[in-house]
């Protein structure tokens, strides 16, 4: 089934396209291009909205929400999104797709200050490496011909079949690169592959291919949707470079003991232990799980003689560990941890004290 923008195509169909070829698509607000709200049940429960959208019983329904994270390939689901609101424009989560979304934005302001070092971030520059002079990169486009030039790759885009990707002009005149993910471990990066290049992966999501919005049509120019290629090996490298996992946070120091708690830390750092090994595997419900183990351990503090300070860095490693941004696992932690602080536990029974 091919996939085409011929102006005036319902987008209904264009979702439901591109949804055949595995592409997740989500509807996005014809006014503003944002994800539409949740609906006023999941507004009101915090712990289905943040994370257990998949057990949402609004979404079989056709309310609206969770955003990217709703993303499907379901005809019925699509079908009635797009029948309550017709012109809402289809959008694509990267991560569940398979893919990597590269934008090359070509939007008019300031070059960097410092050209050198801030056009490839982390790569470099000499004038020399670019005709007519670091001053000639104009916009993301450019950027991403010297990415190219100075790795070594012929283009950014090539153009055989196996490294093509599905390459969409935007209405600013910017550029879209649809790629094959190479597996799950991307995630989205702004602006660290180059000046005025962002890269959408995992929970991150682009204009569809083919879209129109008030600003114009998502023109596809090259490529096929149901087989996007995937990054040439140069570029791949450079991708993981800015977007692939970041290193394992080192674990904080032992919890200090004093004379007198006896097995009481023991019991409040094997807590900590099992729960850091609990939520590490976990990409859906982590939250809720660090929540939880946090509020625990508060629970526990006063009977242990320890302090939040003693304990908070070992649960935020615990969120870091999973994944969670350190905004959040620092977030979730503070709240948690002195929600149970409040309500202490009783000494576990199984448990003994010096």
């Amino acid at each position: 089934m091919a996939v085409t923008n011929p102006t005036g195509a319902p987008p209904v169909q264009l979702a439901l396209d591109l949804a055949a070829h595995g592409w997740h698509v989500f509807p996005l607000s014809p006014s503003n291009k944002r994800p539409l709200a949740n609906c006023l049940d999941c507004q009101d429960n915090p712990h289905c909205a943040d994370d257990d959208y998949d057990a949402c019983a609004c979404l079989p329904d056709g309310q609206w929400c969770h955003g990217v994270r709703a993303a499907t390939t379901d005809p019925d689901r699509i079908t009635t999104w797009w029948r309550r609101t017709p012109h809402a424009v289809p959008a694509i989560a990267a991560g569940p797709s398979g893919l990597v979304l590269i934008d090359l934005d070509t939007h008019s302001g300031q070059p960097p200050a410092d050209p050198a070092t801030q056009l490839l971030p982390g790569i470099p520059l000499a004038d020399d490496q670019v005709p007519g002079g670091l001053g000639s990169i104009r916009n993301g486009i450019d950027a991403m011909h010297l990415l190219a030039r100075v790795r070594g790759g012929p283009r950014p885009w090539p153009s055989g079949p196996k490294h093509q990707p599905v390459s969409v002009h935007t209405p600013s005149g910017g550029r879209h690169l649809w790629y094959r993910a190479p597996d799950n471990d991307l995630h989205q990066a702004l602006s660290a592959l180059g000046w005025q290049i962002d890269i959408k992966a995992g929970w991150s999501y682009g204009i569809a291919p083919g879209a129109t919005t008030a600003s114009g049509t998502y023109t596809i120019h090259g490529g096929a949707p149901h087989t996007p290629g995937r990054m040439p090996d140069w570029l791949l490298e450079e991708v993981r470079r800015v977007a692939g996992p970041k290193p394992a946070p080192a674990p904080p120091t032992v919890i200090p003991a004093t004379p007198g708690q006896g097995n009481a830390v023991g019991y409040v750092r094997t807590v900590l232990d099992r729960g850091t090994a609990e939520i590490a595997p976990l990409t859906d419900g982590r939250k809720a799980a660090l929540s939880a183990l946090a509020y625990k351990v508060g629970g526990l503090l006063t009977w242990a003689g320890l302090t939040p300070t003693d304990v908070e860095d070992h649960l935020v490693h615990a969120g870091l560990a999973s994944g969670l941004h350190h905004r959040d696992a620092h977030r979730i932690v503070h709240r948690s941890l002195t929600n149970g602080l409040n309500r202490p536990l009783p000494a576990p029974s199984d448990r003994r004290t010096a």
